[in-house]
């Protein structure tokens, strides 16, 4: 082989670009650095949407509100009032939320009783317009939680209109 400018040009370049891809792009695959971090939680009191569970209606955990259906009055209406409050504990103007309270079977919420056997559902008064729109820096509403009984002779009868579990969902409305 001739050395000639060519040639040095294309052995120089062949080089360069061997040696770029035998060290790799420049790119790294890892970085460690200490940094360090506090984390803090609260409770649903607390929380950003603050959830308030009353003495009588509380599980073992505090979270949880648990009723024994063997102790539900049959072929009446029972109401526990002011069951839970929720809060919205936002601070912003405009941070309103807009609650959902679900079942597996869709919304539980209503302003106003259901008709004979329906089961369970919760009510509330303190919201007057949009039944499910709360107020930012410290906006509430309390449910009242109502088992509608009447007409079943027993609690199994009525179980399948009790839900195990319900979800309160809150979504930012503004």
């Amino acid at each position: 082989m001739r050395l000639n400018r060519r040639n040095v040009l294309i052995g120089l370049g062949t080089i360069v670009a061997g040696g770029g891809a035998a060290l790799g792009t420049g790119a790294f695959s890892s970085v460690e650095a200490t940094r360090t971090v506090d984390v803090t939680t609260t409770g649903d009191a607390g929380g950003l949407v603050g959830l308030n569970i009353t003495g009588a209606l509380e599980g073992e955990d505090g979270d949880t509100i648990e009723f024994d259906l063997d102790n539900l009055n049959v072929d009446a209406v029972t109401r526990f009032e002011d069951a839970f409050t929720v809060t919205n504990n936002r601070e912003n103007a405009g941070d309103e939320i807009d609650l959902t309270i679900e079942d597996g079977d869709g919304v539980v919420t209503t302003d106003n009783a259901g008709g004979e056997g329906t089961g369970m559902y919760f009510e509330t008064d303190t919201i007057p317009d949009d039944l499910n729109n709360i107020a930012e820096d410290g906006g509430s509403v309390t449910f009242d939680i109502v088992f509608n009984l009447e007409g079943e002779t027993t609690t199994d009868d009525a179980d399948g209109a009790i839900p195990d579990e319900i979800t309160i969902t809150a979504d930012d409305s503004s």
